[in-house]
């Protein structure tokens, strides 16, 4: 990745919108990984945890466990791609290091990962 090792965090829902509709879906049964091309050197994620997953309280854990879980790849992850995590109701029932272990490799299925380590 770039001198910096931060990710942009994507605000804008059109650009959010426009990545879940046009990007490239993978999956396994705690998240749903949406990923997009960009042009930019930049690269851009945003986490979303939908009513389903359950009450406020439900979802803002679901996402604080997304965004930390990135914040550790972040390193890793290629620069050419904006991204969409999406949180199934699972998510919230399944223990850290078994959700390490899928979030890993779901990045590197999508091709988001450094081989580099």
């Amino acid at each position: 990745m770039a001198s910096s090792d931060k990710l942009a965090v994507l605000r804008n829902s059109l650009e959010i919108t426009a990545i879940r509709k046009e990007g490239q879906s993978f999956s396994n049964r705690f998240l749903v990984l949406v990923i997009k091309e960009n042009t930019e050197n930049n690269p851009g994620f945003a986490v979303i945890a939908s009513r389903k997953v359950g009450g406020a309280v439900e979802r803002n854990r679901c996402k604080r466990r997304m965004r930390s879980r990135v914040k550790m790849l972040a390193p890793r992850i290629v620069k050419d791609y904006n991204f969409v995590l999406i949180a199934r109701p699972e998510l919230l029932r399944v223990d850290p290091d078994t959700l390490d272990r899928s979030m890993i490799q779901l990045f590197q299925r999508a091709g988001l990962l450094c081989s580099n380590e």
